[in-house]
Formats: C-alpha cells, structure tokens, sequence
C-alpha cells in the first residue's frame, strides 16, 4: 500500500528523489523543533541544505555577537539530540554564518528555508 503523503508529492519523483525530499523535509522538521526558542531580533534567515555527507545549517545575521554564536551553537545541540535514534544520528552538522540580508548573497538562500526575519518597513 502506498503511504497516503504521497498524495502530495509529485508523481514523476524517481524514488532517490523522493527519499531526499522525505530527508529534506524531516531535517527542516527537526531544525525547527531545535530553534524553538532561540530565534532573536539578530537572527535574519535560516536555512538547511542536506548533503549526503553533512547537514548544513545555513544562518543569516545581522551582526556575529556573542548571543547570536550561543544560541547557533544551541540549536546545533539541540538538533544533534532531535536526530538522536534516527537515521541522521551519525550525520555530522556543519553551521555556515553569513552576516548580512538573507538575500541573493547569502548561500542558504537556495536551500531549504526554514526562517525568514520580516523585512524592516522601509
């Protein structure tokens, strides 16, 4: 029997395809559960990029301060015990931290984002 979540997945995924999708959205799932929290005025995007070899935890902020490395070393921690026990739990995670917008300059813009800071009004 099929799993009734393929209703919602395009048919024509090869099924490696449909296993990193299944990957992707289970990382994006457990990131947030581990950033529940930890999300301050400083921290402007995040973002997870699943590669075979490692987890990417993709950060935009707008200033690297002492807060802001604490809690990315947090979430880091947080989503290490997330992954515990399941098929992640060997995978190494790697923060990349670009100071700046979360715009086409930083390198978690084309992966899967998990946050976005609403833009300032200008």
């Amino acid at each position: 029997m099929d799993h009734p979540a393929e209703q919602y997945y395009n048919p024509h995924l090869t099924a490696a395809e449909e296993r990193a999708l299944l990957r992707r959205n289970y990382l994006l799932l457990q990131t947030g559960q581990a950033a529940l929290g930890l999300i301050g005025p400083g921290m402007l995007g995040i973002a997870v990029e699943a590669r075979s070899d490692v987890i990417v935890i993709h950060f935009a902020v707008a200033d690297r301060t002492a807060e802001i490395e604490e809690d990315i070393d947090d979430i880091i921690f947080e989503l290490e015990a997330f992954l515990a026990g399941g098929p992640d739990q060997h995978s190494q995670i790697a923060s990349q931290v670009h100071i700046g917008q979360p715009d086409g300059t930083w390198p978690g813009r084309s992966h899967a984002l998990f946050y976005l800071a609403k833009s300032p009004a200008g």
